[in-house]
């Protein structure tokens, strides 16, 4: 509730299941943090405004309409090591985020910072200011170790990220593979598993009935990395080349549009958990 007892909602007709995790973006309210995600956001002033996350870290209720003007949701680019000679590599296509930040304004109520952001995975100090990170490419990656030790202990931290295959040649499936293949190996008791239709990413904001949709590519369908005991999904990996239907160009209006729709339902996910 905000003052005087009017709800806020993105949607007029949106019920999200809330939990201790909430944090910003036009959820009715901001509830405490846990202790594990509030020691990793104390650092993220990039995302929440200084009074907002005062107010988390001391456990006050917070309503969304003060973090909105107070905070802002920053969409930033991973910069990783890229190891193999195809062309569209981690910085491809950057239109496709300013798009995506475009919609998420004009869409939902989140504040969103329209400025570019490229978060380097070498320097953790800097991923750990930005909770949320967009990655992609469209072929095989092998990052130095001190590079992996950042990807495992940004997820258990509760960082998230949001990984996307750019595909080469239309129709490889290199990048998720080798996501897939990284993941597995950093949490090898809990491996990445295809997110079923009915989770809650695929239905926080806009429904999709059918899971993620599918640019171009091998539809192997979504998978996530699940946090145990709490079935959070900690990070995302696509086969279908979202991305590039966030950049309005190739696969026509409808298809365009539920990327983008899939973007926001991922970032408003990731901001309800």
């Amino acid at each position: 509730m905000r003052p005087g007892g009017k709800i806020i909602h993105m949607k007029k007709d949106l019920l999200v299941r809330r939990n201790a995790d909430e944090l910003a973006g036009g959820i009715e309210e901001i509830r405490r943090l846990s202790v594990s995600r509030r020691n990793f956001l104390q650092g993220a002033a990039v995302l929440l405004g200084g009074t907002v996350l005062g107010g988390l870290i001391g456990g006050n209720k917070v309503f969304a309409e003060e973090a909105v003007e107070t905070g802002k949701f920053v969409f930033p680019r991973l910069q990783f090591t890229v190891s193999d000679n195809t062309p569209d590599r981690w910085d491809v296509h950057p239109s496709g985020d300013i798009n995506l930040r475009k919609k998420l304004r004009e869409l939902t109520n989140i504040n969103v910072s329209m400025e570019p952001k490229v978060v380097r995975l070498g320097d953790f100090d800097e991923m750990v200011r930005n909770p949320f990170v967009f990655m992609t490419s469209e072929g095989y990656f092998k990052i130095p170790d001190n590079e992996e030790k950042n990807v495992r202990e940004f997820l258990e931290r509760g960082g998230f990220i949001l990984a996307d295959d750019c595909v080469y040649n239309g129709k490889e499936d290199r990048f998720f593979k080798t996501y897939m293949e990284l993941i597995n190996r950093l949490f090898p008791d809990n491996p990445m598993r295809k997110i079923p239709y009915d989770n809650e990413i695929f239905h926080i904001y806009y429904d999709f009935t059918s899971g993620c949709p599918h640019m171009q590519g091998v539809p192997h369908g979504a998978y996530g990395l699940f946090e145990p005991g709490t079935g959070r999904i900690m990070t995302w990996n696509s086969p279908g080349d979202i991305h590039c239907g966030w950049v309005n160009a190739w696969f026509g209006p409808e298809k365009n549009l539920a990327s983008v729709k899939m973007g926001i339902n991922i970032i408003i996910y990731f901001l309800s958990h």
